[in-house]
C-alpha cells in the first residue's frame, strides 16, 4: 500500500461497504427460501463492491495489494497483536497484547501476551510476534525485498525520515520488547507501530533467513490453499474459493477472542444491477445500494433494513507532480496550479451524482483537508477541530485567473506555459457508474478554465496496483481519482507514512517542494504533551487544506442492505479500522 489504502468510491468509500445494519421484516416468496437457507447455515453472504476481488491473505500485506478489502479478510485471519477499536483506542478484547508498558523515557515498550494459541493448538509465542515484527522491518529496509510490505513508513517502522524509527525487536522471557530510535509518542507508536503487526507463526513461515521468508511469501500471498494458511490466530479460517465469485470462511474456534458463530461468504459482483438483482432475490443478505440505485431502494424495504455508515477516510484525488509526468508533472509542482485546480472542483455537484440524496439527506460531505468528514467528535478529539474552512471554494473565474497570473494563456482552448499544456489524463474506476458520471463533471469545468482532461477508466485493482508502481515508472500517469484513503494503519492520524507514499513516487515531494505541509506531517508524530501533540495534528490537516498535495474531493457514506436476523453489525462496524468485526455478529433463529 504504499503507505495508504486508496478505496473505491461509487457510493462505498473503502470497506464502508462491510458495514451492517439490523432489524427489518421478511415477506413470502419465492424467494425467501434463500434466505432461510442462509439463515438456518449461519451463514452471511456479503457483496463486495463491483469488480473488487479478494487477492491477499498474508499477515504481511503485500505492498501491490494494499486495500481496505483485502485487510477486512487479513484481519478475519490474522489477530493484531494491537485491534484499534472504532474510538481510536485499544481493543483489549481482540487483541494478543494484554498489556503495554512504555519506559526509557518512552523509548522502551514492553508487550505482554495473552495466553492465545494457533489454530493448531500450539500457543502463540513472544519468539513468533518478534519474528513477525523483525520480518516487517526487514521488508522495509533491505534493497529490492523479494516481497514488498505495503505498510513500510507507518508507526516509525523504516523508511519515512525523520523520528522516532522502531529500531530493534527482542523477546524477553515471555514479553517482547519494541525499542525506538528516540522517545515517542506512546499513542502514536502504540497505535500505528504496534498496531498493524499481525504475527505469524515462525514455524510455518521461517525459511532460514529474510531473504527465503519473504521469497516465499511472495510465492502464496495470494494462494488461500496454501498449506501456510492452515495455521492462523484470527477469528476466521479460510474455507473454499471460486475466483471472481466468492470466498468463503467459517469461524476459527481456537480465536482467543470473542469467538465468531457466524459464516462468511464474500461475493464478487460484476456489478451494481447484479448485485441489486442478487438483494433482490434474497441470494446474498448484506448487500449496498449506489446512488444510481437509490430510487429502487423501495423494492428491498419488506426484506431488509438499511443504513449508511462510512470508514475513517478523506476523499480526493492523486496528482502526480513526478517531472516526467506525461508532460504535466512540472504544472503540479505550482502551488497556483494546484489551487486552480481545486478551485475547479464543486463538491456539491459531483457529490450528489457521486453519493446522491437519499429520503430528502444528502449522502454526500464536501471535503476539504485529511480532516475525516462525518466524525466531529472523533476528529474534535485527535485533531482539535471537528472540520477546516474551504480555502478555495469552487470558482472557475478564480481558476481560471490563478492559471493566467500563473504565466499560462490559451492555446487552441488549453491553457499552454512553453512547453506544458494542461491536458492530461484522469484514471477512474471503471467498474463505477457514479464516478463516470462525477467524471464529467470535472471535466466540463476544468474545460471552462482551460484544463483538458482525458478520462481514462481502469479497474480498481490496476489503478491500486498502476499506483504502487516501482521508481522510475511514474511517467505512465498523472491523475488517479481512485477514491480516498483510510488512515489505517495510521489509526493515529498524523499522515506520517501515508504521505511517504507519495514521495515514493513523486521526486518533486522528495524534493521537500511542500516544506509547510512536510514539516507538519513531522511534527504530528513528534513525541510531547496531549497538548502541544493536538496542536501539531492541527497543524498537519491545515497544512493539507492550503498545500494541496492533492486535491479534495467530496466523501461520502455507504447505503447498506441487511437481512432482519443479522445482528450486531451497527455496533461493530469499526470506521477506524473501516470494517466491521464480524466475530461479534450474531445470527437469531
Amino acid at each position: 500500500m504504499k503507505t495508504g489504502r486508496w478505496a473505491a468510491i461509487g457510493g462505498l468509500i473503502g470497506a464502508a461497504a462491510f458495514a451492517l445494519a439490523a432489524c427489518g421484516s421478511s415477506t413470502p416468496s419465492s424467494t425467501s427460501s434463500n434466505q432461510a437457507l442462509l439463515q438456518k447455515q449461519n451463514t452471511m453472504v456479503a457483496a463486495l463492491p463491483t469488480g473488487v476481488g479478494i487477492t491477499d491473505f498474508a499477515p504481511i500485506a503485500n505492498a501491490s495489494a494494499y486495500s481496505i478489502y483485502n485487510s477486512q479478510v487479513e484481519y478475519m485471519m490474522w489477530a493484531p497483536l494491537v485491534m484499534v477499536s472504532g474510538q481510536d483506542t485499544i481493543d483489549w478484547a481482540d487483541s494478543i497484547a494484554k498489556s503495554i508498558t512504555p519506559s526509557n523515557n518512552d523509548q522502551t515498550f514492553t508487550v505482554s501476551l495473552k495466553n492465545w494459541n494457533w489454530s493448531n493448538g500450539k500457543p502463540i509465542t513472544a519468539q513468533d510476534v518478534a519474528f513477525t515484527a523483525n520480518l516487517l522491518l526487514q521488508a522495509c529496509t533491505m534493497n529490492n525485498p523479494p516481497y514488498s510490505y505495503g505498510g513500510c513508513g507507518f508507526g516509525g517502522i523504516p523508511p519515512i525520515s525523520g523520528h522516532p524509527q522502531l529500531k530493534s525487536v527482542s523477546v524477553s522471557g515471555n514479553d517482547v520488547v519494541f525499542t525506538t530510535s528516540a522517545p515517542a509518542n506512546p499513542t502514536w507508536f502504540e497505535l500505528n507501530a504496534l498496531g498493524q503487526i499481525q504475527p505469524m507463526p515462525q514455524s510455518v513461515w521461517d525459511k532460514g533467513s529474510v531473504a527465503q521468508d519473504l521469497t516465499f511469501m511472495k510465492s502464496v500471498y495470494n494462494k488461500p490453499t496454501a498449506a501456510a494458511y492452515k495455521v492462523i490466530s484470527g477469528p476466521y479460517k479460510f474455507d473454499s474459493f471460486v475466483n471472481n465469485q466468492y470466498w468463503k470462511f467459517t469461524p476459527n474456534a481456537s480465536y482467543g477472542g470473542p469467538k465468531a458463530t457466524v459464516n462468511v461468504t464474500l461475493q464478487y459482483e460484476a456489478s451494481d444491477q447484479a448485485e441489486f438483482a442478487a438483494l433482490k432475490t434474497q441470494k446474498i443478505n448484506d448487500g449496498y445500494l449506489t446512488a444510481t440505485l437509490y430510487g429502487s431502494a423501495n423494492q428491498l424495504t419488506k426484506n431488509y433494513n438499511m443504513t449508511k455508515s462510512q470508514g475513517f477516510c478523506w476523499y480526493g484525488v492523486m496528482i502526480n507532480s513526478a517531472k516526467d509526468t506525461l508532460d504535466v508533472g512540472p504544472a503540479f509542482q505550482d502551488p497556483k496550479v494546484r489551487q486552480a485546480l481545486q478551485y475547479g472542483i464543486d463538491q456539491n455537484a459531483i457529490g450528489k451524482v457521486l453519493d446522491g440524496t437519499l429520503n430528502g439527506q444528502n449522502m454526500w460531505i464536501p471535503n476539504f483537508s485529511a480532516i475525516p468528514t462525518g466524525f466531529p467528535n472523533l476528529t474534535q478529539a485527535v485533531f482539535g477541530t471537528s472540520s477546516i474552512p474551504n480555502p478555495y471554494p469552487f470558482s472557475i473565474a478564480k481558476g481560471k485567473a490563478l492559471l493566467q497570473s500563473a504565466g499560462y494563456h490559451l492555446v487552441n482552448g488549453v491553457m499552454t506555459k512553453g512547453n506544458i499544456k494542461l491536458s492530461f489524463p484522469v484514471n477512474i474506476d471503471s467498474s463505477s457508474t457514479e464516478t463516470q458520471n462525477a467524471a464529467l463533471i470535472l471535466q466540463q469545468d476544468w474545460k471552462q478554465m482551460g484544463v483538458d482532461i482525458q478520462i481514462n477508466p481502469m479497474a480498481f485493482d490496476s489503478m491500486i496496483a498502476l499506483s504502487d508502481a516501482q521508481p522510475g515508472t511514474s511517467s505512465k500517469w498523472a491523475v488517479n481519482w481512485s477514491g480516498g484513503w483510510c488512515y489505517e494503519p495510521n489509526f493515529y492520524p498524523t499522515g506520517g507514512g501515508m504521505w511517504q507514499y507519495y514521495d515514493s513516487e513523486d521526486d518533486f515531494n522528495l524534493a521537500g517542494a511542500y516544506t509547510h505541509f512536510n514539516n507538519a506531517v513531522q511534527q504530528s508524530y513528534a513525541p510531547g504533551t496531549a497538548a502541544s501533540a493536538q496542536q501539531n495534528m492541527l497543524a498537519y490537516a491545515n497544512a493539507t487544506a492550503t498545500d494541496l498535495p492533492q486535491l479534495w474531493m467530496p466523501g461520502g457514506y455507504a447505503v447498506n442492505e441487511v437481512a432482519p436476523y443479522l445482528h450486531g453489525t451497527t455496533k461493530w462496524f469499526n470506521p477506524v479500522q473501516a470494517f466491521t468485526q464480524w466475530n461479534h455478529l450474531t445470527i437469531s433463529h
